[in-house]
């Protein structure tokens, strides 16, 4: 062996046997460990820092029922918490009383009582707890889950309103997987007796689509918890809400009428109906309606500090968002239009979707508004009627986005490294000049998107990242930081921080550490996963290189742990265009889902997540140019991994690109596509499984036309428009280009239809093709039962096994009554 082979075998060598775990202890990630994880949540600390209060969920395949999708472990979670008051207080369960199914919510003003969800028996409920005793009271309410707005806000200590569901149903984020097999179940068990009618009934007209019955309305209560009363303010089909700071009025969104699709185009995230605004006074109950030919966009529902004016983006009828105009509303409904001197706060191409809105706040009594002049770029402006609009972070070289913070006379954000006060004088760096900051958005999955992104707090400071520190506490007005950047180490991100501490997690491998950090010093509080602290996650290695377009790339390159080169099974090449993994994971769940490189290698296979740009996506020649840039430069780096045993593999968008490199590649022995779209005609018309079983919950026409049209697809219009186009971009027409193995997963219940794989099969078959058809019955566009997981690594293993093999050879497959087994027994649960 030359000394050059030699050294890249031992650099190879040192990437798959890393120096730091002990040989006789360590071991790859399986499957098993994966569906066994337990995990930590969200955190939150009380507003007078006494408190936190954080989320614990048990193994995940221990959880009584997989059909609620990411909220299947939800009746495995428990609260704990922590009294801060006290020097070195352990986490103790917040209610030893209950079950597991609690879920954390939201703080009351001052800390006196915090809001709590509890979901057992696929009931879900909400309840209030009292501190410092922790008496429960459970309010036999069921809370919505809204997807635009709040569902909740205190409007005092103790008062509370609360969006609920009087019918007792779950929020559509709950019922959306599971429903549909309930009612179809329904419906069969009807035809069968022949008693009742087993059907639904939808219509349309005029671009209106409309079904039999309805969904139920929604009901405003408000709870005062010194008095023990209740009180319905309002219902309807309800969507956001927002009190005002001084707790005297509540301003409430509707939906009103649908609004009609274009014959011509359609946005995949257009708002469905028009939302209507009324104000209600909380101590009178009296509604004011605002002006009912304006529709309210969402996004924006944000009260001054005075409470004397909502600010919304407001639209007439017949008019388009580009068209509308900023207003202020008072509490009587009335409302006034804001001048914007020719500011526009929407992109030349964009438009108001449930993903996109416009984003503004109050500095003081003056309206702010994120836009810009002409094809000038996006700043923060302030609006003061006559007068022109002050740029407010004009002097900034990246003006942010959003804002951290908000007061009475300036706003706050982080741009150039550096976190600004902005106000009518200009803007005035904060932080000390000799640190680089950024801000720190604590993650929260159930944070509606209003909350999210336009709804700073008034709190007067905002949380940053240090570049090489940990969290840090800003003060709006202070000259130095008013907690001096705590330790950071790797692998740990922050669940809370606040002016006397951080809560932080820190990841090693799949054991999570839950350690509270204050100037006192550090100390462990929790841990979950330590008795898989033996498995080890592969050596993931960046692969940089050119994309097609000469733009500079970077793939990532997985490794599998305790593999020597002349080992490894095959490699896998992973793609998605636009996205790449690196291994950088936020959590259990992400391993739980999906086909994740980290298993895959832990199965023996060198795997490459290559990185594809979007722009490629639908040219299948520029497709098949990316990954082979990608693969090339892994080679390259790496040339002991078997070029001649290599497999593509795509999920969803992945998926089709994966298909589309089939017809034209001969590189790779075997294709394995997951949720494929292979006929845009079907994809663009076809119902999915929870519209079509439950079409009171909603229809998903702008989804999938305008997936089609606008969205991924990027069609440009219907098929009579532009059949050519359809026919171009389906690649089960062009099955006939395919000669390697095709391996095809889909689900009953996902929104990329199961036709779409069965298409694709049947071309395949016609062919005299070598293909597989893998069907998961009751899964949605990932799996969610331990067992489809678990059996879904055991297909993808034994098709690999199968065509990755000199020569390719045929593998009994199991019988269909029992999963395939995974590589491992079963890791036992923690004592």
């Amino acid at each position: 062996m030359s000394i050059r082979l030699l050294t890249v075998a031992l650099a190879a060598l040192a990437l798959v046997w890393p120096a730091s775990t002990a040989l006789g202890q360590a071991r790859p990630l399986r499957v098993e460990d994966v569906v066994g994880l337990g995990m930590f949540g969200r955190a939150a600390v009380s507003p007078d820092g006494g408190w936190i209060v954080y989320e614990k969920r048990g193994a995940y395949d221990d959880a009584p029922r997989f059909d609620r999708g990411p909220r299947s472990g939800w009746p495995l979670t428990d609260l704990w918490v922590v009294d801060l008051r006290l020097e070195d207080s352990r986490p103790v369960r917040l209610l030893p009383e209950e079950p597991p199914g609690l879920l954390r919510v939201s703080w009351s003003p001052q800390g006196g009582r915090l809001l709590v969800y509890r979901y057992v028996d696929d009931h879900l409920e909400a309840g209030v707890v009292a501190f410092p005793d922790r008496k429960v009271t459970w309010l036999r309410l069921t809370p919505d889950m809204p997807l635009m707005g709040s569902a909740f806000q205190w409007v005092s200590e103790d008062k509370l309103v609360l969006m609920t569901r009087p019918d007792g149903s779950l929020p559509w984020l709950l019922r959306y997987y599971g429903q549909g097999q309930a009612r179809m179940i329904e419906q069969w068990r009807r035809a069968s007796a022949g008693r009742e009618p087993s059907r639904t009934v939808i219509d349309a007209a005029d671009g209106v689509v409309s079904a039999d019955g309805g969904a139920p309305d929604q009901a405003l209560v408000l709870l005062d918890f010194d008095a023990g009363t209740a009180r319905t303010l309002k219902k309807g089909r309800l969507v956001d809400l927002s009190v005002s700071p001084n707790g005297d009025n509540l301003a409430v969104t509707e939906e009103a009428e649908p609004i009609a699709v274009s014959p011509e185009s359609i946005d995949q995230a257009e708002p469905p109906s028009r939302l209507r605004l009324s104000l209600i006074d909380l101590h009178s109950g009296s509604i004011a309606s605002a002006d009912e030919t304006i529709d309210v966009a969402p996004h924006l529902l944000r009260w001054s500090a005075d409470s004397q004016g909502l600010l919304i983006w407001g639209r007439r009828a017949g008019s388009t968002w580009k068209e509308g105009d900023l207003l202020v509303v008072r509490p009587d409904g009335t409302s006034r239009v804001t001048p914007r001197h020719g500011l526009s706060p929407l992109a030349q191409t964009a438009d108001i979707t449930t993903l996109q809105g416009i984003r503004a706040d109050w500095m003081g009594d003056t309206p702010i508004l994120y836009a810009r002049a002409g094809d000038a770029r996006f700043d923060w402006y302030a609006l003061r009627n006559a007068a022109a609009p002050i740029a407010l972070t004009q002097g900034l070289t990246t003006p942010p986005s959003r804002l951290a913070a908000v007061s009475d006379d300036a706003v706050y954000g982080f741009a150039d490294g550096a976190f600004w006060r902005l106000g009518a004088g200009g803007g005035e760096r904060v932080s000390p000049g000799s640190e680089t900051l950024t801000e720190m958005v604590i993650s929260d999955p159930e944070r509606s998107f209003r909350l999210a992104n336009n709804d700073p707090p008034r709190d007067g400071w905002a949380v940053a990242g240090l570049t090489d520190n940990g969290p840090v506490v800003m003060g709006a007005d202070a000259d130095s930081l008013a907690l001096q950047g705590l330790p950071d180490e790797d692998g740990m991100r922050s669940l809370a921080v606040w002016a006397g501490g951080a809560l932080m997690l820190k990841r090693d491998g799949l054991q999570e550490t839950l350690t509270l950090k204050t100037e006192a010093g550090t100390r462990t509080l929790d841990v979950v996963n330590a008795e898989l602290s033996e498995a080890v996650l592969p050596t993931v290695t960046p692969i940089s290189h050119l994309d097609p377009a000469g733009r500079p790339a970077q793939s990532w390159l997985f490794l599998p742990y305790g593999v020597a080169p002349s080992a490894l099974k095959g490699l896998v090449v992973q793609i998605y265009p636009g996205s790449v993994e690196s291994g950088v994971w936020t959590g259990p769940m992400t391993l739980t889902y999906g086909l994740r490189a980290q298993v895959l290698a832990g199965e023996g296979y060198a795997v490459l997540s290559a990185a594809i740009p979007r722009d490629h996506a639908n040219s299948p020649a520029m497709l098949n140019a990316a990954v082979d840039e990608a693969v090339n430069a892994a080679l390259a780096a790496h040339p002991e991994l078997p070029e001649s045993r290599m497999a593509l593999i795509g999920h969803s968008f992945g998926a089709q690109a994966a298909l589309w490199i089939a017809t034209r590649s001969d590189r790779f022995r075997s294709y394995i596509a997951w949720a494929a779209t292979t006929d845009m005609f079907g994809q663009w018309g076809e119902f999915t499984p929870a519209a079509r079983a439950v079409p009171q919950d909603g229809f998903m026409f702008r989804n999938q036309q305008g997936w089609a049209e606008g969205g991924q697809g990027q069609l440009g219009a219907p098929p009579w428009i532009v059949r050519d186009r359809y026919a171009n971009a389906s690649s089960y027409l062009a099955a006939d280009q395919i000669a390697a193995p095709v391996l095809l997963i889909t689900s009953d219940r996902d929104f990329v239809a199961m036709s779409q794989s069965e298409r694709m099969f049947s071309a395949l078959y016609r062919l005299g093709r070598r293909t597989r058809l893998v069907t998961y019955w009751g899964e949605e566009h990932m799996l969610w039962s331990p067992a489809n997981i678990r059996d879904l690594y055991g297909q993808v293993s034994i098709w690999l096994d199968e065509t990755l093999a000199s020569p390719p050879r045929r593998v009994s497959l199991p019988s269909t009554d029992r999963s395939i087994p995974g590589a491992s027994p079963r890791t036992p649960p923690p004592g």
